[in-house]
């Protein structure tokens, strides 16, 4: 899946300060990565490294704070190239990614409320979502809706 737009939008509840709330990565070093650390929200993203490995593309961005209160928070991440609007709870902050490249390059699979071990250091040394997740959207797709309906291949993290 490449990608030169995204759009993500979803609800979360929970009362843990720390979980993956959702996880993409791609073989070209690309990454998106939402969570929660110590109650706020920080969003990793990787597209990607050019040949060289002189231009490094890592961004993180933090924003809010005790969102481990167990009330409905609403989170929407705008992309458009390296051009980003994170909206949590209708405080919207704009940034420009790091790096050189425009797309996001992801394998197939989207984990949303953890990561899939990998084995690689990063992966398990972070918790998974623990708490509730309602009006998931990725590009137009309502997988909230999907997951239902049973039209996806959910499985246990």
């Amino acid at each position: 899946m490449k990608t030169l737009k995204d759009v993500i939008s979803l609800k979360f509840k929970t009362s843990e300060s720390e979980g993956v709330i959702f996880h993409g990565e791609g073989q070209q070093g690309d990454y998106i990565t939402l969570e929660l650390k110590k109650a706020k929200l920080v969003l990793n993203l990787n597209l990607g490294i050019n040949q060289l490995g002189s231009i490094f593309g890592h961004t993180s961005v933090m924003t809010g704070s005790l969102l481990d209160d167990h009330h409905w928070h609403s989170i929407i991440i705008e992309r458009h190239g390296r051009n980003i609007n994170l909206t949590l709870d209708r405080q919207m902050q704009h940034f420009r990614t790091n790096g050189e490249f425009d797309y996001l390059d992801l394998d197939y699979e989207i984990t949303f409320g953890g990561m899939p071990f990998s084995g690689k250091p990063s992966s398990n040394s972070r918790k998974n979502f623990k708490g509730c997740m309602e009006s998931i959207n990725y590009n137009g797709n309502n997988i909230t809706d999907l997951a239902k309906r049973k039209k996806l291949e959910p499985s246990n993290v």
